[in-house]
């Protein structure tokens, strides 16, 4: 799997991404490579800029130097020293390519699940009802929830929600998707089931990066590992090198913490 993945199309190229706050800097020159096939998983303690740096692939928080490629098109790139971004067709054609799961699940709270799950494909990309419900449906299947597909996100628990969630994000058919820290919100009993709907698509191969506090998934999914700390990129390499034989202080203070 590792071959083929080394091997496999440039997904995401991220090349010395700085984003500051006011005058608080959040990145420090963020760079990292994604192939088709994936699954990066970032972690590091609160306030590492692991969620900005999510965040700033697609789009929802703007990076102020550096280039962010997504299958060879280019979302951000510097130009004669500032941040130029693609712009109209070419922007949504790139967004449009990533599918994003938040900490808070973001459901419409007056459309039932399935409704949750049309609403995109057919505002955004213009999808006809009948073209986009046997995907809806089928995702719901996927999750585990096409029993609930009638019923309103109140009605559901977090975990269930959060399901709901990802699968509203594969209804777009993404390329890549994004998940920040996706089971944060839930109580330890409902993580699991999240976690499994993560691992599924791990299995098929859905190019992944996940910001997440879950090192046993890490640990089991991930094909790379990236430790962030005060903005930086402490380290990285596979699960059993960041795991078994971490290089860095930093990062052995933070495993010694977390595991």
């Amino acid at each position: 799997m590792e071959n083929t993945i080394s091997n496999g199309e440039l997904m995401l190229e991220v090349k010395n991404i700085h984003k500051k706050f006011a005058d608080a800097d959040v990145l420090h020159g963020i760079s990292f490579t994604v192939r088709r096939g994936e699954v990066l998983v970032i972690i590091g303690p609160s306030g590492s800029g692991k969620s900005t740096m999510l965040r700033c692939l697609n789009r929802l928080e703007e990076i102020d130097k550096g280039s962010v490629q997504v299958r060879g098109e280019y979302l951000a790139k510097e130009v004669d020293g500032s941040t130029v971004y693609a712009e109209g067709d070419e922007l949504r054609h790139i967004l449009g390519s990533m599918g994003m799961v938040f900490q808070q699940f973001n459901l419409f709270p007056h459309m039932t699940v399935l409704e949750n799950l049309l609403e995109a494909p057919m505002q955004v990309k213009k999808m006809k009802r009948e073209e986009i419900l046997p995907v809806a449906e089928e995702l719901l299947r996927k999750v585990g929830l096409y029993d609930k597909k009638d019923s309103y996100p109140a009605r559901l628990s977090g975990g269930q929600q959060q399901r709901v969630a990802i699968a509203r994000a594969l209804a777009m058919n993404p390329a890549i998707m994004l998940f920040d820290e996706p089971t944060s919100a839930l109580d330890p009993e409902l993580t699991g089931e999240v976690l499994k709907t993560m691992r599924e698509l791990a299995a098929e191969h859905m190019t992944m990066v996940v910001v997440t506090h879950e090192m046993a998934f890490a640990r089991e999914v991930a094909n790379r590992v990236i430790f962030m700390a005060d903005g930086n990129i402490v380290e990285q390499g596979t699960p059993e090198e960041l795991f078994g034989a971490p290089k860095e202080e930093r990062t052995k203070a933070f495993l010694n913490n977390m595991l």
